[in-house]
């Protein structure tokens, strides 16, 4: 296979049938754009360079510059003029290239491995035009692969135009070809123009027919196939995506309790020997560690977790949960938290923009919000940071050791000491000196420490 070849992803596509604001290519499917699954198809079969063109609206958008990955090249075909005219928008970036890789944004589905295929196929037959096909019980909508007497490909016939005989055909076309680059861009120049004024890849398959040869490849799971041009396929789609996620999650030595109700996005990685209990969500860039419990009912949108760790039935958004750390059940951890390693979060405990030391312990009903929590704390049951004064939010810092008792208000900014005390329900308005303790409304020091059990 040559590595002389580039991609061009076809995004210009107005996607009137999804009516909505978003164009059809950055629709997400299972926490990623189209557009970017069919880059990164591209990318893992070994294209070297990706451009994508787009209408003259999508392309100066930062969306488009970010699903598209990095390096990628944006082409801007001027007027909507048919995928033919389409690809001509991206020749000044191909022209370096023996080899024009084409596919569209709208068919997520095709498969890295099916794409290395039709780059060794186009490479090994000397084709001018290689189409990536698919055999389908039920080719509805799709344009026909029609084959002369000996089985060599002749030409693509759309379903508008198609006889009953045509129709009868299986084999389709899914939108994905090679070319040979210096046949290419001459041909494409001389494609006629359809009766609605546009220019069709379609077109150059015939061409290439009479011209020289022409090659097909057989995608290698008929759902390859399933384009997206409305949010009913988009959701059948993404049903597609996720049955294939979770079969190479288990297959790499994740449990999953209950697949069908465990959505896992494409990004997101669960460690081996991990279970995911049902009704789970790992989304966006989610990484969890070995041996992890996760859920039921548990959502994680980019967090990290460590080895070892639980999180039962909570809620966790920017997160970083440590090795061996529990939280939960229905405990929220917010954007900003670091969990160190041995935390016990209890439940209906909520945490934002604030660290844990290793082996604390934070009591159920309480709210951490902007702490910076040391080692081996103990957070009563209730207690709360009250980290805003109406219009600015402050710090609260608790030290090593520290016992907040329940109930109790910590009134930042505020420190609480290395091994301090507060006594249950205390309102805590100033620092506390290290190895001190505080009780009351508000708070105020008592001369000695009482022993465990006497608050």
């Amino acid at each position: 296979m040559t590595d002389a070849s580039t991609g061009v992803i076809l995004a210009a596509g107005k996607g009137a049938r999804m009516k909505s604001r978003i164009p059809k290519a950055l629709h997400e499917l299972c926490g990623a754009p189209m557009l970017s699954h069919t880059a990164a198809a591209m990318r893992d079969a070994g294209v070297s360079r990706v451009v994508v063109v787009a209408d003259p609206a999508t392309a100066e958008t930062p969306q488009l510059a970010s699903a598209a990955g990095n390096g990628a090249k944006i082409a801007v075909q001027d007027e909507p003029l048919g995928t033919a005219n389409a690809l001509l928008a991206a020749q000044a970036a191909c022209q370096k290239f023996d080899s024009v890789l084409v596919g569209a944004a709208d068919m997520p589905l095709v498969l890295p491995s099916s794409v290395r295929r039709l780059l060794a196929e186009h490479d090994s037959s000397g084709a001018l035009v290689t189409v990536l096909t698919a055999r389908l019980e039920s080719p509805d909508g799709m344009g026909r692969i029609r084959r002369d007497s000996a089985g060599r490909p002749v030409s693509i016939v759309e379903e508008a135009v198609a006889d009953g005989e045509t129709l009868a055909i299986e084999e389709v076309n899914t939108g994905w070809y090679c070319f040979t680059s210096e046949w290419l861009w001459g041909s494409l120049e001389k494609a006629q123009f359809s009766v609605n004024g546009e220019k069709y890849l379609t077109d150059l398959l015939e061409m290439a027919t009479l011209e020289g040869t022409a090659a097909t490849v057989e995608v290698e799971d008929p759902a390859e196939a399933m384009g997206v041009n409305d949010r009913c396929q988009l959701a059948a789609a993404e049903e597609k995506m996720r049955r294939r996620i979770r079969t190479r999650w288990m297959q790499a030595g994740v449990t999953l309790k209950d697949p069908a109700t465990t959505y896992i996005d494409v990004n997101a990685v669960p460690g081996s020997d991990s279970v995911i209990y049902p009704g789970t969500h790992i989304l966006g860039n989610t990484r969890i560690g070995r041996e992890c419990h996760i859920g039921p009912g548990s959502f994680l949108e980019d967090c990290e977790v460590g080895d070892g760790a639980k999180v039962v039935s909570s809620h966790c958004e920017g997160a970083r949960i440590g090795s061996c750390t529990t939280v939960g059940p229905s405990s929220r951890l917010r954007p900003g938290t670091k969990l160190d390693d041995r935390v016990a979060v209890g439940n209906f405990v909520e945490i934002k923009n604030s660290t844990v030391g290793e082996g604390t312990h934070i009591g159920h009903f309480s709210y951490v919000g902007d702490a910076e929590v040391g080692r081996d704390v103990n957070i009563g049951a209730g207690a709360v940071t009250c980290n805003y004064d109406g219009e600015n939010k402050h710090m609260t810092v608790i030290g090593d050791g520290a016992f907040v008792g329940s109930g109790a208000m910590l009134v930042a900014p505020v420190t609480i000491g290395r091994e301090a005390r507060t006594g249950a329900g205390a309102v805590v308005t100033k620092d506390v000196p290290d190895g001190k303790l505080v009780v009351g409304v508000p708070a105020r020091k008592v001369h000695r420490n009482p022993p465990e059990g006497e608050l």
